[in-house]
């Protein structure tokens, strides 16, 4: 399988660290810690909804909608590689 590129604005780039927080180690153990945990996506857009680690704010700083914000969270999510332009 190919590896997901996607390419960001310099601005996104906290963001892209945040949400690099949120995900699997060695693609199987949740960073969470949690063994029953179901979707550490979830976890990201739980606390994007809830206002946790800062999200809220950075969605507020970029004036982006919800759906605006929650297709970049899921984007960067996804992607194996985060490219600046």
């Amino acid at each position: 399988m190919q590896p997901i590129i996607i390419q960001l604005e310099e601005k996104y780039i906290d963001l892209a660290h945040c949400v690099s927080d949120y995900g699997y180690n060695g693609a199987v153990e949740p960073r969470c810690g949690n063994n029953t945990c179901q979707s550490e996506l979830d976890h990201l857009l739980t606390d994007w909804l809830e206002g946790a680690n800062d999200l809220r704010d950075m969605q507020a700083y970029f004036e982006l909608k919800n759906a605006e914000f929650e297709q970049l969270l899921a984007g960067i999510f996804i992607a194996d590689e985060v490219q600046y332009v």
